[in-house]
């Protein structure tokens, strides 16, 4: 393996979760030996944060969003051996990439399937997965039709959106205008490709909501952690805990059932990141993601599995190693994000004894002083988070809970 070279589709990151994500990459990577590719937009390139560049061992100016461009440039057949991205906006062009190379990699119709929402859901349904109904809209009329003809409450959203961009639930059809209007100016996070020109309206599911946490190694969906997750007004998700707290006969279901659904869906390779709600009649799967969850999704994970190397275990797979053991699942770790008040910024307090308490493992403030502060409405929009670990799930919740007490957002 001292000889392979792997190409990281989207090496730089916007957020302080996905450059950890780059960060444990790099590190678990070159403890095998293996040499890294970066490739990226020009403009990212030129952005990059200090040190980020050095994380890898050489870059390339790349439009990692665009499939064509990246068939194009793998044409030229360079040395490549493996192929991923942490990217959500990345995943499809780096599938088409790896299949223009002949490497290992997700075949890209089942991206496609996954990445649009709808055909995830009836592939789903086909396979006997309970599912809500679904309607594939293109403008108003469309999903007035579907909110006469389905009981309330529904969620309205982007057909291939991420982070919660869009996302609005509605109670009565006189809501609707609203929760068409969110799309009318997506934030920076959506990237540049253009917006799809259809949205879904589904039937609202009653229940916890949760995610499953893994990876796939030999074809086989491998389920590493249930994570449990709190949310704020609307879908902005305000804590991500892992373990989730379920009961063995509800976490064995949700387990068996993640990997079946991956499994239906086409889903071969790499990390993954699925979303499931856990109802009065059982397991009801949510979106699926041929990516690794957000929100420090991938630290909690290693964490709560010590030496556990998450990438490095995806690194193998790709590359034909034989796959290491995992070890066995301890503690406790959860990301907590913090909301301020509406307005301008004139102090935070209490951050920096948070970010440097000995359980607290990772820490960042999106904020400063001056700056301007709306609502939250997604997860690009929060205005600070940090990992707390503790032996117990309870545990860590108390000292979360206390640790985000001593932080006080001063606006006016």
């Amino acid at each position: 393996m001292s000889e392979a070279t792997l190409l990281v589709m989207g090496n730089t990151a916007m957020t302080p979760w996905a450059r950890d994500q780059i960060r444990r990459l790099s590190a678990q990577a070159r403890r095998r030996g293996v040499r890294l590719l970066g490739a990226d937009t020009a403009a990212n390139l030129r952005r990059a944060a200090p040190g980020e560049l050095s994380l890898v061992d050489e870059v390339v100016a790349l439009d990692v969003y665009d499939g064509d461009a990246c068939r194009a440039w793998a044409a030229g057949r360079p040395a490549v051996d493996a192929v991923l991205t942490i990217r959500e906006l990345s995943v499809l062009p780096a599938a088409l990439t790896a299949e223009a190379l002949g490497l290992p990699g997700n075949d890209p119709e089942a991206v496609r399937r996954v990445r649009n929402k709808d055909l995830c859901r009836q592939r789903l349904r086909e396979a006997g997965f309970p599912q809500p109904l679904t309607a594939l809209c293109r403008d108003a009329a469309d999903a007035e039709c579907f909110l006469r003809d389905t009981p309330g409450p529904w969620i309205v959203k982007p057909r291939d959106g991420l982070a919660g961009i869009g996302v609005s639930r509605v109670d009565d059809p006189r809501e609707l205008p609203a929760a068409l209007a969110r799309f009318a100016a997506p934030p920076p996070a959506m990237g540049p490709l253009p917006p799809s020109p259809y949205f879904l309206a589904e039937t609202f599911v009653e229940g916890e909501e949760y995610s499953a946490e893994g990876v796939v190694l030999g074809g086989e969906p491998q389920v590493l952690a249930l994570t449990r997750k709190g949310t704020a007004g609307g879908f902005v998700e305000v804590s991500q805990r892992v373990p989730a707290g379920l009961d063995r006969h509800t976490a064995d279901r949700a387990r068996t059932a993640v990997g079946a659904a991956l499994t239906a869906v086409g889903v071969t390779r790499g990390i993954f990141h699925v979303e499931f709600w856990v109802t009065a009649s059982g397991i009801v799967l949510g979106e699926l993601h041929d990516r690794g969850g957000g929100d420090y999704i991938h630290a909690l994970v290693e964490h709560t599995r010590p030496g556990l190397e998450l990438y490095g275990a995806l690194v193998d797979d790709l590359l034909g190693a034989a796959p290491r053991p995992f070890p066995e699942p301890v503690g406790s770790a959860r990301a907590e994000f913090l909301l301020a008040p509406a307005g301008r910024l004139r102090a935070v307090r209490g951050w920096e004894e948070v970010a440097h308490h000995p359980a607290v493992v990772a820490a960042h403030l999106q904020v400063a002083p001056g700056d301007v502060i709306g609502r939250a409405n997604d997860s690009y929009t929060r205005s600070g988070v940090f990992v707390a670990t503790a032996d117990t799930p309870g545990g860590v919740d108390t000292l979360a809970t206390a640790l985000a007490s001593r932080i006080i957002f001063d606006t006016e």
